[in-house]
């Protein structure tokens, strides 16, 4: 029988479909901040997008994904939260086309900082940082200020994004983050919609 993990890709393949590959931080698998959030856009784009999601610890099974998906034509989004911005960066250095990176409120695992790993990566044709800089703190920001303090910060490919949305959201409110105004009041959701379309652009 075969895995959810190689149907979902077989799946990816027959449609030619758009992907987006959603990386949740720390704890999300009990928060559900990132998962629930890819579990409806799953069900709001099907027949769209192909829709993934994994923790930002399974990093190997992402970046295996990432390959599988680039390698076959797919346009390729990555979206990660806090910690999960980090893992995007290591995944999308597996990408054989080019692909659009999305950090929400991104932090960088400590490790990752200390190795230079947090640079943009070479296939990485545009990158997007939703920056979150709320007015009054919430216990999630004060996770988020332990983190930076052990030595994570802004990843560096995040501190210089083509793209910045400043949002005065809190740190856990992922969902927000993806439907904060920016620029010409454009979202992190109208970005991806067009994502396809600007990597075919860069590909021609």
């Amino acid at each position: 029988m075969r895995s959810k993990h190689s149907m979902a890709s077989a799946i990816a393949t027959r449609n030619k479909l758009p992907a987006e590959i959603y990386i949740g931080g720390a704890g999300d698998e009990r928060s559900r901040l990132v998962l629930a959030y890819a579990e409806a856009r799953r069900e709001r784009m099907r027949g769209k997008r192909d829709v993934h999601y994994f923790p930002h610890w399974q990093l190997t099974r992402t970046a295996r994904l990432v390959g599988e998906i680039t390698a076959t034509g797919h346009p390729l989004a990555l979206i990660g939260h806090s910690w999960g911005a980090d893992s995007v960066l290591l995944a999308a250095r597996a990408a054989k086309a080019d692909v659009f990176l999305i950090g929400a409120d991104p932090v960088a695992k400590p490790v990752t900082r200390i190795t230079a790993r947090d640079s943009r990566p070479r296939r990485a044709v545009q990158v997007l940082h939703v920056d979150a800089v709320p007015t009054a703190y919430d216990r999630s920001d004060y996770v988020k200020a332990a983190g930076f303090l052990t030595g994570g910060c802004i990843p560096r490919a995040f501190r210089t994004a083509d793209l910045r949305i400043v949002t005065a959201l809190n740190h856990w409110n992922f969902g927000g983050m993806m439907q904060a105004a920016g620029t010409g009041a454009r979202t992190a959701e109208d970005w991806l919609g067009e994502f396809p379309e600007r990597l075919s652009q860069k590909a021609g």
